[in-house]
């Protein structure tokens, strides 16, 4: 009985470990794509028991998409990869006939990395207009 319990908190610590070190390469590779490429839209799609996805956006001054990378896969040991066919168009735009041949949890992942980025941009809209309202 007592060597279940240990093996449970031996697994829960590797776990825990292995997560954080995931963690980290992920806020790694933002900061990396973001020294290198300027703005960068996140997406996720959780996978419950199929695999998830992450899709890292690199956009310009115009919103048009620079580099996308997406980062799929069951395990903590996924890395990322880049994901072509992207470069060049319109984040803000990108509809789900643009992620043609993707997986259904990448294209997820995209699409939701652009939903994502336009709330972002209406917060900060929100924002300068009540900080105009209250200076004027």
């Amino acid at each position: 009985m007592g060597w279940m319990i240990l093996t449970a908190i031996a697994m829960w610590s590797l776990q825990l470990v292995l997560g954080l070190w995931q963690f980290r390469r992920f806020n790694a590779h933002v900061r990396e794509l973001r020294s290198s490429c300027g703005r960068v839209a996140i997406g996720k799609a959780k996978g419950g028991f199929r695999s998830g996805a992450v899709a890292l956006i690199c956009i310009d001054g115009e919103n048009r998409i620079l580099r996308a990378e997406t980062m799929a896969g069951r395990t903590v040991f996924a890395g990322f990869h880049p994901l072509a066919g992207l470069e060049g168009k319109f984040l803000p735009v990108l509809i789900e006939a643009d992620c043609e041949g993707f997986g259904k949890q990448v294209k997820a992942a995209v699409l939701n990395a652009r939903q994502d980025y336009e709330n972002y941009r209406l917060m900060q809209k929100e924002r300068s207009e009540d900080c105009a309202v209250v200076s004027g």
